[in-house]
C-alpha cells in the first residue's frame, strides 16, 4: 500500500507488518533499524566463498590477471615486488607496486587477501632474518605454510592440507571455549583430530605469528611505513590486525553464523504450464510494499522474489509500489544471471525475463510509485503495448495513483488487457475508507475507456491491490459489468511475521465473463517462502519481503476469443475521454 495513503501510517520497515501488530522495537527517527542492502549475494558456500579470493601473496600471473583492472604488465609488478619486500604483509603493500596504487587497490580489494609471510629462521648475509612466502608446496620443510591455529578462523584453516570443514570448525569451537593453544599437540584435545590425523598436518601450523620486529625490513614511503600500525598497540596487535584486514569477508562469514547459510526453500512441485493437455500461463499480482533499488539489492529479498517467481511457474507479475524506475531490473539481472545460490541451482524452467515500469503514478510513503510488469518472454509473451491511465485534461485524478495498462501478446495467437491497479488504501481506523469505495467505483470508467479505446477485445483482466474485500458493497458496480474475483472473500492476501496467516483479503484478479472461458480455474495465493534469514526484521532477521503475498490465476493460451490482433497504434487510455486513434 501507499504511505500516506495507507492504512498502515505510520509505515515501518520493509519487513514489518503493515498494522501496528509487530511487536519489535523501532529506532527512534529512523524507517529501519538494520540494513536492508545487507549483501551476501557472493555467498554459495564457505568454501566457494574463499576459493573465488585471490591470495596475493601466492597467485601466478595468470590468477592476478583474474582482478579487475589488472593486465599481465601490472601481475608482473606484483610478483617483481612480492619478491623484493619478501611478500605481502597486508593488503595496503600491494599499492606500492607499479601499476596498482591506492585507485586500483581500491577497486581489487574485495577480492584479495594476504596470508602474511613467516619469519625464516635463518639469518641472512646481512644480519637480517628475510621473509619468506607461504606456499602450499610439499616437500621442503622450508616452504611450508603455517597457520596460527590460535588466530585463524574457519576459512584460513581451511587451506591447510589435511583441515577440512569439520574439523575447522571445531578447532575454533574448542578454542573459543576453553582459550589458545600452548602448543600444536593441544589440537589432540579436539574432536576429530587424532594422532594420525594430526601428524598429516602439524608442519603447517603453528600457535604463533612470526613477524620481523625491525620495521626497516618493510617497504617504506616519505619516511613512514605504508602499513603503519604501531598506534594498535605493537607487534602482536598487529598480526591480529592484518589478519582481520586482510580476510574481512572470511571474518564476516565467521562472525555472522546462521546469517550465512544459504536460505532455506519451500518443497514444490513441478510447474508444467499445461491444463488438460493445453498451454497455460500464469498471471500474477504483487505489491512488494516500498520496492526500491536498495530494497531489491538485499540478497534475501532478491532470493525471495525470484524463487517465488520460479517456484510457481509466474509467466506476468503486475508490480505495485515501486519506490523507483530501476528497482525491477535487479530481480530482471538475477533471473536472467543468477548469483545467489538458490537461484543458481534452480533446474526447473528458468525463462528469459525482461520488464516494464510506468512513468510516476502518483505518490506513496515518502516517495513517488511506480508500477510495472514482469513478463517471461521465453514462454513466447510480449508487451505490445503499455501506457498510464491520462486523466481528462482540466479534471482531477480518478484515482489516487493511475491505473497502467498494458497489452500482451502470448503464444503469438491470445492477446489481452491487463490492467494494474493500487487503489486508496482505508487508512488508520478506515477514516478514509469512503474515497477507496470510490475509486473501486471508478474502475468501472475505466472499463468503458478499454471498450472505447480497443473495441472487441474481450479478454480483460484487472489486477493489483484493491485495499477492499471483494464481498464488500462497493465492488458491486464491477461485479455488474460481470467481473468476478478469483481469489475468493475469505482467502488472506496480507501477511507479516506476527501473523503469518494474515488477517486481510486486499489482492485479486477480476476477470469478466469472456475471459472466464479461457481461465482454468487454477488461481491461489502464495504464502510459503516469503521470508528469509538475510531480510531485516526491526532489530533483528528473517522478516518477509513485504506485507502482501502474491496471488495469481492461471488461463489457457492457446485459443483467444476475439482472433482479430488488437491494434495498438496510437492508443491513449484517457479516462472521461476515450477517443481511438487510428
Amino acid at each position: 500500500m501507499g504511505g500516506l495513503n495507507s492504512c498502515c501510517i505510520p509505515r515501518k520497515g520493509f519487513g514489518e507488518e503493515r498494522h501496528a501488530t509487530t511487536s519489535t522495537p523501532k529506532g527512534k527517527g529512523h524507517r529501519r533499524n538494520l540494513s536492508a542492502t545487507f549483501n551476501l549475494s557472493t555467498i554459495e558456500s564457505e568454501k566457494s566463498t574463499v576459493a573465488s579470493l585471490v591470495n596475493v601473496n601466492t597467485a601466478g600471473e595468470e590468477e592476478l590477471m583474474t582482478l579487475p583492472g589488472i593486465n599481465r604488465c601490472i601481475a608482473k609488478n606484483i610478483i617483481d615486488h612480492r619478491n623484493h619486500i619478501g611478500g605481502y604483509r597486508c593488503t595496503e603493500d600491494l599499492a606500492l607496486a607499479s601499476g596498482v596504487g591506492a585507485e586500483r587497490l581500491a577497486t581489487i580489494r574485495d577480492d584479495i587477501y594476504v596470508i602474511p609471510p613467516v619469519l625464516d629462521d635463518r639469518k641472512s648475509s646481512e644480519g637480517k632474518a628475510p621473509l619468506r612466502l607461504l606456499s602450499n608446496a610439499s616437500g621442503d620443510d622450508e616452504n611450508v605454510t603455517q597457520v596460527n591455529i590460535n588466530t585463524a578462523n574457519v576459512f584460513a584453516l581451511l587451506k591447510v592440507k589435511g583441515i577440512g570443514m569439520g574439523i575447522a570448525k571445531n578447532i575454533v569451537v574448542y578454542r573459543d571455549k576453553h582459550g589458545t593453544f600452548s602448543s600444536v599437540d593441544d589440537l589432540i584435545r579436539v574432536k576429530g583430530i587424532g594422532p594420525t590425523s594430526l601428524d598429516a598436518f602439524r608442519q603447517y601450523v603453528c600457535v604463533a605469528d612470526k613477524f620481523p620486529v625491525n620495521s626497516n625490513d618493510h617497504s617504506h614511503q616519505n619516511g613512514k611505513s605504508s602499513c603503519d600500525h604501531s598506534s594498535r598497540g605493537g607487534l602482536e596487535n598487529d598480526s591480529d590486525y592484518t589478519r582481520r584486514s586482510t580476510s574481512s569477508l572470511e571474518n564476516l562469514l565467521e562472525i555472522l553464523g546462521p546469517l550465512a547459510k544459504i536460505p532455506e526453500r519451500p518443497n514444490v512441485a513441478p510447474i508444467t504450464l499445461k491444463h488438460k493437455n493445453r498451454k497455460v500461463f500464469r498471471l500474477a499480482s504483487w505489491n512488494l510494499e516500498r520496492f526500491s533499488t536498495e530494497k531489491a539489492k538485499n540478497p534475501g529479498v532478491k532470493d525471495v522474489i525470484c524463487m517465488t517467481i520460479l517456484e510457481n511457474g509466474f509467466s506476468i507479475i503486475a508490480v505495485q509500489e515501486l519506490a523507483d524506475e530501476e528497482a525491477l531490473d535487479e530481480i530482471v539481472q538475477e533471473l536472467n544471471h543468477p548469483t545467489l545460490p538458490n537461484v543458481k541451482k534452480w533446474s526447473g524452467r528458468r525463462g528469459k525475463w525482461a520488464c516494464v515500469v510506468s512513468k510516476a503514478a502518483g505518490r506513496m510513503f515518502q516517495s513517488m510509485e511506480y508500477l510495472g510488469y514482469l513478463y517471461d518472454k521465453s514462454q513466447n509473451i510480449e508487451i505490445v503495448h503499455h501506457s498510464l491511465l491520462q486523466k481528462k485534461e482540466g479534471h482531477k485524478k480518478p484515482f489516487v495513483r493511475m491505473p497502467y495498462m498494458g497489452i500482451f501478446k502470448i503464444n503469438n495467437n491470445f492477446d489481452c488487457v491487463v490492467t494494474n491497479v493500487h487503489l486508496k488504501a482505508t487508512g488508520l481506523d478506515d477514516r478514509d475508507r469512503h474515497r477507496t469505495e470510490k475509486e473501486v467505483g471508478t474502475v468501472t470508467d475505466l472499463i468503458d475507456v478499454i471498450k472505447a479505446e480497443i473495441r472487441g477485445e474481450k479478454d480483460v483482466i484487472i489486477v493489483g491491490d484493491f485495499n477492499l474485500e471483494p464481498d464488500t458493497e462497493a465492488f458491486s458496480t464491477l461485479k455488474s459489468e460481470d467481473y468476478t474475483p478469483c481469489i475468493p472473500a475469505d482467502t488472506h492476501t496480507n501477511i507479516s511475521n506476527s501473523n503469518v496467516s494474515g488477517s486481510k483479503n486486499y489482492d485479486n484478479l477480476w476477470i469478466n465473463k469472456d475471459t472466464r472461458k479461457v481461465y482454468t480455474g487454477v488461481s491461489g495465493v502464495v504464502r510459503d517462502g516469503l521470508s528469509s534469514h538475510w531480510i531485516p526484521n526491526g532489530w533483528t532477521w528473517g522478516g518477509v519481503v513485504s506485507d502482501h503475498c502474491p496471488v495469481y490465476g492461471q488461463f489457457y493460451s492457446n485459443m483467444d476469443l476475439d482472433p482479430k490482433d488488437i491494434n495498438t497504434s496510437d492508443v491513449s487510455f484517457t479516462l472521461g475521454h476515450a477517443q481511438i486513434h487510428r
